[in-house]
């Protein structure tokens, strides 16, 4: 007996365009976030960094889906 289930997840339109947003998103803030955060934490830097380059992303990530599930 063979069943006829196809993949659970769906690669679409919609989650290329969020994951691309949350890419650019995160690199973006993580080269813009650098400076300032060094000045401001001189113990770790880059996780200050990487951190607030995380919200960004999903920020970006859950922005780049409604943009993208509105086109046509």
């Amino acid at each position: 007996m063979t069943s006829n289930s196809g993949p659970k997840a769906r690669w679409t339109k919609d989650r290329a365009g969020a994951a691309l947003a949350a890419t650019t998103g995160y690199f973006l803030t993580f080269g813009l976030a650098r400076d300032p955060a060094e000045r401001l934490t001189r113990d770790y830097p880059h996780t200050a960094v990487s951190f607030v380059s995380f919200a960004v992303a999903v920020l970006a990530y859950w922005i780049g889906l409604r943009v993208m599930k509105k086109l046509p």
